[in-house]
């Protein structure tokens, strides 16, 4: 071995002895938590609750940001790039990261560049019928919409809620007119308004539909919400369809193992604090804890099914 080589390793050995070393000391510094959208929102609020507890379990201060833009595309683009130390993590709603890169050009990769960490809450999409409907439930509806092709209409903001509308369609072998609206808000007035038949939307416009007058006819769900105990799942109806919103904490890919499963075992223990758990449901967030392994198996099956979708569908994005 020639001096200069005898040099080399030694100096690779010691760095990779340093970084073990701030690995298994992780975390000494301030954590920053990415939110690839504006202040306010769902998204922000489960980070900033979660950022909360996990800065008191690792003993350092997290501060949360928010860089919104493109949908979450800006956001979760940082997030993939940031240097993989455990000192850069995100929050963002999957599968908002999937269907992005399935329907446009990106810079990331999920399945690359992050390492999904844990679920904090889980919301449903669910398909809500105009006050004053001729139809009720999934039975009606279904008749309905088979005797009157086309002519009922379903509005929709956001591609998950885009997905699920055209899901359920595909699902009843029924032909339903979609509308895009540009948000939330302009959706639910649509809907209340009776400018359209039927809404395609997250769980959390269950209060405000109802008191209203509109009708929720199903959620998307893999179980009945125990919040809405009285409304069906799709599932339950005979329809396989299970379109989910699920807050989810990611790392960039290749933070070293030590990191990871230092970050892993504080959101574990963390996830059955009373105080978190009690702050979610004041905010009207269905609380829904899945650790490391368990969101990991639940993303790989949801990009098959939601793949399958915007793949019949890609005329629609």
């Amino acid at each position: 071995m020639t001096r200069i080589t005898g040099l080399f390793l030694g100096a690779s050995f010691a760095s990779l002895m340093a970084s073990t070393a701030i690995a298994s000391d992780y975390p000494t510094q301030s954590i920053t938590v990415i939110v690839p959208y504006g202040a306010g929102g769902g998204g922000d609020t489960v980070a900033r609750i979660v950022s909360d507890k996990l800065s008191d379990e690792l003993g350092v201060t997290i501060n949360v940001v928010n860089r919104p833009g493109a949908g979450g595309e800006i956001g979760i683009s940082e997030m993939a790039a940031a240097d993989p130390d455990g000192y850069t993590l995100g929050v963002f709603g999957y599968p908002d990261n999937f269907v992005i890169e399935s329907t446009r050009e990106v810079d990331f990769n999920s399945d690359e560049d992050l390492v999904v960490l844990a679920q904090f809450d889980n919301m449903p999409m669910g398909i809500f019928a105009k006050p004053n409907a001729a139809y009720s439930n999934m039975e009606e509806l279904q008749a309905y919409a088979s005797d009157n092709p086309a002519a009922l209409i379903i509005g929709e903001s956001g591609a998950l809620g885009l997905l699920n509308a055209l899901a359920f369609a595909d699902n009843l072998d029924v032909v339903l007119t979609d509308v895009r609206y540009g948000g939330g808000g302009d959706l639910l007035n649509a809907l209340l308004g009776e400018h359209i038949d039927l809404a395609s939307t997250s769980s959390m416009s269950h209060d405000p539909i109802v008191d209203a007058g509109g009708v929720p006819i199903a959620f998307a769900a893999s179980e009945r919400m125990d919040m809405f105990p009285d409304v069906p799942t799709l599932r339950e109806l005979g329809v396989d369809q299970v379109m989910e919103v699920g807050r989810v904490m990611v790392a960039p890919a290749g933070v070293p193992d030590e990191v990871l499963a230092r970050l892993t075992e504080a959101l574990d223990a963390i996830s059955t604090n009373e105080d978190m758990i009690e702050t979610f449901a004041n905010a009207s967030l269905p609380y829904a804890y899945l650790g490391h392994e368990e969101v990991n198996e639940k993303v790989e099956a949801s990009n098959v099914a939601l793949g399958a979708v915007i793949e019949a569908h890609a005329d629609k994005f």
